[in-house]
């Protein structure tokens, strides 16, 4: 796969899923072997834990500021807001490692600051369980 195309991927999978809460987007976009290693979750506790993200915190905006590939990895650096109904915002910068395989994510390496594990964790733990 090119890494134009890689980079697509990694950039729908962030506006349209992540940003956007399009939850039917997952399985085109993301492997069943997938993993997300920050939170620990195979495919289906990620597709548990963005069923209660979206809930849970309605508003998410991310910007991609640069996408950087080659060969099966693409790395993102973007910011994100997210917003609870409250108003309560969690403002995050960050960079991801991505790893593609057929066109599809199968690796998801996030690194934030702050931590959105621990920002997140307790308001999605239940998703987890």
């Amino acid at each position: 796969m090119a890494t134009d195309q890689s980079k697509d991927v990694v950039r729908r999978f962030i506006s349209e899923v992540l940003g956007g809460g399009q939850l039917d987007r997952v399985d085109e976009l993301c492997a069943p072997g997938y993993v997300n290693r920050a939170f620990g979750a195979d495919l289906q506790a990620f597709k548990e834990m963005l069923a209660g993200l979206a809930a849970t915190l309605p508003e998410r905006r991310f910007d991609v500021e640069e996408l950087i590939a080659e060969g099966n990895a693409v790395v993102a650096r973007f910011t994100c807001e997210m917003r609870d109904q409250g108003g309560k915002t969690i403002s995050v910068r960050g960079l991801t490692y991505y790893r593609i395989a057929d066109g599809k994510i199968v690796e998801d390496d996030p690194i934030t600051t702050p931590d959105l594990t621990q920002a997140l964790g307790p308001l999605v733990a239940p998703a987890l369980t």
